[in-house]
C-alpha cells in the first residue's frame, strides 16, 4: 500500500510538472533574446549621449570664456545635433514593446527616461502576433537601433 501511495505522489509530481508552460518556439526565444539586446544596448547609446551632451555643454561654456568663439560654434554645432539624435532616440523608444510572456529583467536600464519594464509607451501590444511576426518586429527595432548608434558615433567623431 506504502508503494502505491509513494507513486501516486510521484504520478501527480510528474503530472504537475508536464502541465507547465509550453516550450517557447526558436522564433520567440529570438525575439526575446534581441529584445534583451535592444534593452541593454538602447540604456548604453542614451547614457553615453547624455554624458557626451553634458560635456559638450560644459566645452562649449568654457570655449566661450576663453574667447574662441570659433570652437564654441563648432561645439554648438555638434550640441545640436546630439540634441536632435536623442529626440529620434525618444521617438524610437516610444515604439518599443515588451514580447509577450518576456520575463522582466531590464537590469535596471531606464534607457529613454522612462521605466522600460512595461514597454507600454502608447504602443500597439504585440498579443495575437504570430512568433515570426513579433520576431520581425524586434528585428527592425535592433535595425533602428543600429541606425540611431552609427547617427551617434558619426556625430562624435
Amino acid at each position: 500500500m506504502k508503494i502505491n501511495k509513494i507513486q501516486s505522489v510521484f504520478a501527480i509530481a510528474i503530472l504537475a510538472i508536464s502541465c507547465g508552460e509550453p516550450e517557447k518556439s526558436a522564433s520567440m526565444q529570438e525575439a526575446h533574446k534581441i529584445h534583451n539586446q535592444l534593452t541593454r544596448l538602447s540604456g548604453e547609446l542614451h547614457e553615453n549621449m547624455v554624458a557626451k551632451l553634458q560635456s559638450l555643454e560644459a566645452d562649449v561654456e568654457a570655449a566661450m570664456v576663453a574667447g574662441d568663439s570659433l570652437l564654441a560654434m563648432e561645439l554648438a554645432r555638434v550640441e545640436g545635433q546630439l540634441d536632435q539624435l536623442d529626440v529620434l532616440f525618444h521617438d524610437w523608444s516610444e515604439t518599443v514593446i515588451e514580447v509577450p510572456g518576456m520575463e522582466h529583467d531590464h537590469s535596471g536600464h531606464d534607457h529613454a527616461g522612462h521605466d522600460h519594464g512595461a514597454h507600454d509607451h502608447g504602443a500597439p501590444s504585440m498579443e495575437g502576433m504570430s512568433d515570426d511576426e513579433i520576431l520581425a518586429i524586434q528585428q527592425a527595432l535592433m535595425a533602428e537601433l543600429e541606425a540611431l548608434q552609427a547617427q551617434y558615433d558619426e556625430s562624435i567623431e
